[in-house]
């Protein structure tokens, strides 16, 4: 099923938009390379929240390629020696937050994790480029379509050089639809180091070594805009990043697996010998999986169908996959681009194929597993035909997975593919978590609830838990307490009283 967006036309809206407002730039702070941590310090404060950190337990600090995913960047970028480095040409933006309208969210999609923009008001971030008398400029969006009408913004002046800069995004909104930032949470947040007229050739490298999302200066956190560490007359201590590493998907039950006795891991011609293949040519088998390639008929649909029994939807609901294809990520209806896959099934009852909406694929060096929920919302495409059954409640009778919608002769390679339950154990587990921000003396109370995360009657397994550098566990014993599906809570706190909650990723079903 091929889809044309209107990306590309949205972005060079988005860019006239900030040219015309040159004149509308909010106040910012900028200080000199200056900034750079030192040894000595006078007095501390501990970290103000900040959203990377509190959402996703990793600082937009650069130190890994999930710190910004460049397939939304048109201008080359990419993440390394501890910096985002952006070409500074017409496309230079970066997407702090993304959401596609028409696409399944998974992972840090801003549809999951939309800002809260009563906590978090303003944005910082560390920038060396070589352009002067020039602007940058935020965008902001409430909406996963990105209109004009749920956009809002604000340019700021940029410094030749390295610099610190401190944006107050709920001082203004000059741009687009002139959205308040505190009007809505938002779903998407786009950031222009440098704002070029279009066709404009490499002007340099903007090289940025954080950015934080941050709550207001007050008078615990004075330098609220600074990410940890030593700067002279004063010291910023960390906050907890704090990553809950099981239960997760993963650990579920596969339905391959049960079914056939070996799951769907494409490196192996025997684990894979009952998969069909449509619209497509098998080029070779090896550590990436299968490498194929589009081929006609209908050389925009490939297809991979895959060998089922009829099973619950409601048991085996996490789909993950693990592909990568040649080329950029492009979501055009033209050759090179279709860089979407869906996943089609049939439900016991009805003749009609249930079609996902866009699961978005990204390129090298952004590229992950993919991991979503089928039950965690509506799965199906805005367009899928009558009657729309979905995945949860139903018994599923037929498996397809649609690696692209390219109309060119896409080269792909498709790792494995599966289909998994909720982890399970039979008495105990163990919990296990992370700190990425570890600081000695630090503890933590893992507790257990039978309702999603937010909700209240949480009960605590494990108090004042001492926490070490690297993997931590906590044994979740059933005891007493009603077999069932479990979310598990992890709340870990600094000897400076800074502290993070974070649940883990799926829920641990306890039997007896």
């Amino acid at each position: 099923m091929e889809r044309r967006t209107t990306t590309t036309r949205r972005v060079v809206a988005l860019t006239l938009a900030v040219i015309a407002a040159a004149t509308a730039v909010t106040t910012a702070t900028a200080t000199g390379a200056s900034t750079a941590p030192a040894t000595a310090a006078t007095s501390t404060e501990r970290e103000a929240a900040d959203y990377a950190t509190d959402v996703y337990g990793d600082a937009w600090d650069f130190t890994n390629s999930g710190d910004a995913n460049t397939s939304f960047t048109a201008a080359p970028s990419g993440v390394s020696g501890g910096s985002l480095n952006v070409d500074l040409t017409d496309g230079d933006s970066v997407m702090l937050v993304h959401s596609i309208s028409g696409s399944v969210p998974f992972g840090r999609d801003g549809a999951l994790q939309p800002v809260d923009t009563a906590k978090y008001t303003r944005l910082s971030f560390s920038m060396d480029q070589p352009l002067a008398n020039r602007i940058g400029a935020v965008y902001w969006f409430t909406c996963r379509e990105q209109t004009a009408a749920c956009g809002g913004g604000v340019t700021f002046p940029t410094v030749q050089g390295k610099n610190t800069y401190d944006l107050d995004l709920a001082a203004s909104s000059t741009l687009l639809g002139k959205r308040a930032w505190r009007s809505a949470k938002m779903v998407v947040v786009r950031f222009d180091p440098v704002v070029l007229p279009a066709h404009t050739a490499k002007a340099g490298t903007a090289k940025i070594d954080w950015v934080r999302l941050h709550a207001a200066p007050d008078a615990a956190h004075p330098h609220a805009a600074m990410p940890p560490g030593a700067y002279g007359a004063y010291t910023v201590t960390p906050a907890p990043q704090l990553v809950v590493d099981s239960p997760n998907p993963s650990q579920g039950a596969d339905l391959a697996a049960v079914q056939r006795g070996r799951s769907w891991d494409f490196r192996s011609a025997p684990a894979t010998g009952a998969v069909r293949y449509q619209d497509a040519t098998l080029l070779t088998r090896d550590a990436r999986g299968i490498t194929a390639r589009n081929a006609g008929p209908a050389q925009n649909d490939p297809r991979v169908l895959f060998p089922v029994s009829a099973f619950s939807g409601n048991t085996y609901h996490y789909l993950q996959f693990d592909m990568s294809y040649d080329g950029k990520f492009d979501l055009s209806g033209n050759p090179g681009g279709g860089k979407m896959a869906r996943l089609i099934w049939n439900v016991s009852g009805s003749g009609t194929p249930q079609i996902s909406n866009d699961i978005l694929t990204y390129d090298s060096g952004n590229q992950s597993e993919v991991t979503l929920d089928l039950t965690a919302r509506d799965p199906l495409d805005e367009n899928a035909i009558a009657p729309r059954l979905g995945w949860g409640g139903r018994t599923v009778t037929g498996l397809r997975f649609d690696p692209n919608e390219d109309p060119g002769a896409a080269t792909w390679h498709l790792r494995s593919l599966h289909l998994r339950a909720d982890p399970a154990a039979a008495g105990s587990t163990t919990v296990q978590f992370h700190d990425a921000a570890w600081v000695a003396g630090s503890t933590a109370t893992v507790a257990v609830g039978m309702h999603p995360p937010g909700s209240r009657g949480y009960v605590a397994i494990a108090k004042d838990v001492a926490v070490a550098k690297g993997t931590n566990g906590a044994k979740f014993t059933l005891g007493s307490m009603a077999p069932g599906r479990y979310w598990v809570k992890v709340t870990l706190r600094h000897p400076d009283g800074s502290e993070a909650t974070t649940y883990a990723a799926a829920p641990v079903v306890m039997r007896r």
